[in-house]
């Protein structure tokens, strides 16, 4: 299973899409071709490649690593925890 996030753009242009490396109720951990520095807020939307669930979240970059791929590695804190329900659809069952 594989879930994105579509980021909010700034500037009201076309969101930037992260790939999610690992989320938890009360963060995230995901990829992107861009960095965004630590303590940068973000908002957008979580969505699983093979769902039609979205859900609206919004959160704070608390680090960010460039890797070899010249992609980031971006962690960030949810402003606020998630619930087990709306968690459930972006994770793989156990």
């Amino acid at each position: 299973m594989g879930t994105v996030l579509r980021l909010d753009a700034p500037d009201g242009g076309p969101s930037s899409v992260a790939l999610v490396w690992n989320i938890s109720t009360t963060g995230i951990s995901m990829l992107l071709h861009a960095p965004r520095p630590a303590g940068s807020e973000l908002a957008g939307y979580l969505e699983p490649m093979l769902d039609e669930a979205t859900l609206r979240v919004r959160m704070k970059v608390v680090h960010v690593k460039l890797l070899d791929t010249g992609d980031y590695f971006v962690g960030a804190h949810f402003d606020r925890p998630l619930t087990t329900e709306e968690l459930k659809p972006f994770v793989a069952d156990a």
